[in-house]
């Protein structure tokens, strides 16, 4: 196993603390993915954004643990489209079923 960088062990650590913190709000969002996922193909988190509104009080980076389970597999690349994104890259998934 390829050892982390210490930017990675960061985010991983704060992506496992939202699991626990929003771990209701991240299931909304996990079942809104698998929904989406299947009727298109694939889902990005510019699918689930437009459907949601982040809880006040919760940074939007929060949604970066919705794909973090076995159930989704990284097919590609798109730009985000919310335009405090900056056009950053995010990732497309599909059901890993």
């Amino acid at each position: 196993m390829r050892e982390q960088t210490q930017g990675q062990q960061i985010r991983n650590s704060q992506l496992d603390f939202f699991e626990i913190r929003d771990s209701e709000f991240l299931t909304h969002c996990r079942s809104l993915a698998v929904q989406i996922a299947r009727r298109q193909g694939e889902v990005s988190i510019n699918d689930i954004r437009k459907h949601i509104q982040v809880p006040s009080g919760t940074h939007p980076s929060v949604l970066g643990a919705v794909f973090r389970t076995k159930q989704f597999r990284k097919v590609g690349l798109c730009e985000a489209s919310h335009p405090e994104a900056h056009a950053r890259i995010v990732r497309v998934y599909e059901l890993a079923e």
